[in-house]
């Protein structure tokens, strides 16, 4: 025998063996599979179709010693968030499987940049001392997520991780609001609009050497060159290293594109300090002015020696609004700016020259976005004005009113300016949505010219139910359809039916010839339900969508197949995914499907016809739910629901106890009752129904304990072993016998007695009395005789059994 410590330690070492060493650089490339990948790019190309192309290149040519892993979003369901999938595990699969599996990804969901960039960071081994995550997106966040907060947690990572942008055919705002990730990671920053562009952008990423760890003590760097990124916040200050011969006379800052001097103020002067000690780093403002800029470092025996583009971004800055304040009164100002060094907070008159200032005033560093200052005594219009250093200019300002009306018609707050920062990189809601796709079908050549009628269903869970239905009626018929796959079928006299099941995308010619179908199913169960939870006729309430089914007719239209999209009465815990198995025997279907958070097992439908849909129960474990699968198209039958469920509906007024049904009734003060294998103790007028030892369900089973209905005064009841009790219906007890359940408007007083009384006994000692056997005399057995020995005279070779 083996030992089991040696055949753990076997299995240890040849997992050791198979995995793969993981090098000290990893990369991630995160791919956007979004619905708006089938925008064009490149003459009648799409973006996804230029971007397999390249990627598949790239696949081929990079560095295969650099582990590579694969993430996609948007590819499998619309509006879905959380559809992010690892298309390749890190440093598994050829150039040849990751291009299999890349061009197998059909856009049509949404952009969760936050999320994928999440889950691509969780693809970096522990192992790994640096990484390279390369997103390649034409979009913005479109789940509102936040990718800024989330570039900075991995900044702050312990290993280098640089993230890189390769935005394809997105606006300069776009970008701009993409600039964060990059620029808090030391990743890079791509715009691409074509092919061409799109492999540069790769080549160049996987090219680049990450940027090294200085040294204690570093040698100084003759050539000249800055520190900061490739974008600036306008009227913000940035200290700016610098390398080069320089001295503290020579100058450096921003300039027009291209020029090599500026006039000289916050964003261009001198770099001060001394002859021996010039300063550096430089503290440099940025222009007031959005746009393109170089950062110059000029002196004056070389002229520009070091040169860097820089786009000056707009800022998020200023006061929320003021209104009227009343003459001499301490006043809150809120605002969102730079507070730096300096900087100060002044009160003044419109027009008044940069360097006037009425009564108080503060240095704006460390406010925090709050600052009091006290307004002056005279009424009149003033301004709060924000200075930059040394009073040489107003970063922003907000009018307002001292003891006079003042209208300021301007709602920015300084919430509102950091939501604006943050929304700069969302997408609109409308990025990922999919245009109308034009599709051709055609009947088989040969066939002759006649009426023919054409349909289309939907066949994703994800796409809307309205079907297609034209009004030509020629052998080749036309139309827009909402990408996704369908089946078309056309009916042509003599009850010959033609059908095609066909994906239906941009970038494909979807010109489709339909085939004759012969002797298979007619797919009238094809197509979108519904499954709703019956709620029972004590629960005032309305039915609760549980899931949304589209079933489908498999290829060889033998049997049926789908998906199941989770509706809110499922949790959140439910997911989509295609349907295990779909199984009609006779007048019964049986529908089972994964939901491995809820239950370890299948759940399964098992209904039954009723009106124009099914009702029966959902298995989830030992849990059941009575449910209606019921056609979308067709409304709600909530009483044909019930009574299918629960039985026919019982008249208020009338005594449960009274009728056929009642197998026993207590008139004395307390009965104690022994009917088929149940002993209950029952108060002065309550009744109880015969015991059930078999289901009342299709496919009537034996149960292991009875189910009963115990009713009493004033429209008491209780209920052992309940069929189908929701736990919104009421409390149960456990007892010897089973769940003794109530309502939840049902009295209380008589359930713990009863249940204290429950006991199982044999059922042959307890059969149930003539009173429940109508027209059958009971005869007592002689002594010493019971069942079975009486049945063994009277018929030889026949066991009770």
């Amino acid at each position: 025998m083996i030992r089991a410590s040696r055949l753990l330690a076997g299995l240890c070492f040849a997992t050791v063996l198979s995995t793969p060493a993981i090098a000290e650089r990893v990369s991630v490339l995160v791919f956007d599979a979004s619905g708006s990948m089938w925008n064009r790019v490149e003459g009648d190309q799409s973006r996804v179709e230029v971007a397999r192309d390249v990627i598949s290149d790239y696949f081929a040519s990079r560095d295969a010693a650099v582990p590579l892993s694969v993430t996609a979003y948007g590819h499998n369901r619309r509006g879905d968030c959380r559809d992010i999938e690892i298309v390749a595990p890190m440093g598994q699969g050829t150039p040849a499987d990751l291009e299999r599996r890349l061009r197998g990804l059909m856009p049509r969901g949404m952009t969760p940049l936050t999320d994928s960039l999440a889950l691509a960071r969780d693809q970096i081994p522990p192992t790994a001392e640096a990484a390279d995550i390369i997103l390649v997106t034409d979009g913005l966040e479109t789940c509102e997520g936040d990718p800024c907060a989330l570039a900075a947690t991995l900044a702050a990572e312990g290993i280098d991780i640089r993230a890189h942008v390769v935005g394809f055919g997105l606006s300069r705002v776009e970008l701009e609001g993409l600039s964060c990730i990059t620029e808090q990671t030391g990743g890079l920053m791509f715009d691409t609009n074509s092919g061409a562009e799109l492999a540069e952008a790769l080549r160049q990423v996987s090219t680049a050497e990450p940027i090294p760890a200085p040294e204690p003590e570093p040698t100084p760097t003759p050539e000249a060159a800055f520190d900061i990124g490739d974008r600036a916040e306008a009227g913000f200050a940035y200290v700016i290293r610098w390398n080069g011969e320089a001295t503290n006379v020579d100058y450096m800052g921003f300039v027009p594109q291209g020029e090599s001097r500026a006039s000289a103020g916050p964003a261009y002067g001198t770099i001060g300090g001394t002859s021996r000690q010039p300063h550096n780093p430089v503290r440099c403002t940025a222009p007031l002015e959005p746009g393109f800029y170089d950062l110059i470092l000029r002196t004056a025996r070389d002229g520009v020696i070091a040169r860097q583009a820089i786009e000056v971004v707009a800022p998020h800055m200023g006061f929320e609004a003021v209104g009227s304040v009343e003459p001499g009164s301490r006043v809150r100002f809120a605002f969102r700016g730079p507070e730096r060094i300096e900087e100060r907070i002044v009160i003044a008159r419109p027009g008044d020259p940069l360097d006037a200032q009425i009564g108080d005033w503060d240095y704006a560093l460390h406010k925090n976005g709050v600052i009091t200052l006290t307004v002056p005594q005279e009424p009149g219009a003033y301004e709060i004005r924000y200075l930059a250093r040394g009073r040489s200019e107003i970063l922003f300002a907000r009018g307002f009113g001292v003891g006079v009306p003042y209208a300021d018609d301007d709602l920015t707050t300084a919430a509102g300016l950091a939501a604006s920062a943050a929304a700069a990189t969302q997408g609109d809601a409308s990025q990922d949505d999919i245009g109308a796709v034009s599709a051709t079908f055609r009947l088989p050549d040969g066939v002759p010219d006649s009426a023919v009628s054409w349909d289309g269903i939907p066949l994703d869970p994800d796409m809307a139910p309205e079907a297609w239905a034209p009004e030509e009626t020629g052998r080749a018929v036309s139309g827009l359809f909402e990408p996704g796959r369908w089946r078309i079928t056309a009916r042509a006299p003599g009850e010959v039916v033609y059908s095609a099941d066909v994906a239906i995308f941009p970038g494909q010619p979807n010109d489709i010839t339909l085939s004759v179908v012969e002797d298979v199913l007619e797919g009238a169960l094809a197509g979108g339900w519904t499954v709703w939870a019956i709620p029972p006729r004590a629960v005032d309430d309305q039915p609760m969508t549980m899931a949304r089914i589209m079933l489908r007719l498999t290829d060889e239209r033998q049997d049926y197949t789908g998906q199941i999209k989770p509706g809110t009465g499922m949790g959140p815990d439910a997911v989509p995914g295609d349907l295990l198995s779909v199984v009609i025997e006779g007048d019964t279907l049986s529908i089972a499907f994964a939901q491995p958070r809820i239950a370890r097992e299948p759940l399964r439908l098992a209904l039954s016809p009723q009106g124009a849909g099914f009702v029966g129960t959902l298995f989830a474990g030992a849990e059941r739910l009575p449910v209606a699968f019921w056609p979308e198209a067709v409304a709600q039958d909530l009483p044909l629901w019930r009574g299918a469920a629960f039985g026919p509906d019982r008249p208020a007024a009338q005594d449960p106890s009274d009728g056929a049904e009642s197998a026993f009734r207590c008139t004395e003060v307390r009965c104690a009752v022994t009917l088929d294998g149940l002993s209950a103790t029952l108060e002065q007028g309550w009744s109880m129904t015969p015991p059930a030892w078999v289901s009342a369900t299709a496919g009537a089973h034996p149960l292991s304990a009875p189910r009963v209905d115990f009713y009493g005064p004033g429209g008491a009841s209780l209920h052992l072993n309940p069929h189908q009790w929701l736990v919104s219906n009421g409390p149960c007890i456990e007892t010897a016998a089973g769940l003794l359940c109530r309502f939840h408007d049902s009295p209380t007083a008589a359930a713990e007695p009863l249940a204290q009384s429950l006991a199982l006994v044999s059922r042959k000692a307890g059969r149930a009395p003539a009173a429940a056997q109508p027209g059958l005399v009971p005869v007592p057995l002689p002594e010493g005789l019971d069942a079975d020995a009486l049945f063994d005279l009277l018929l030889p070779g026949l066991t009770t059994e």
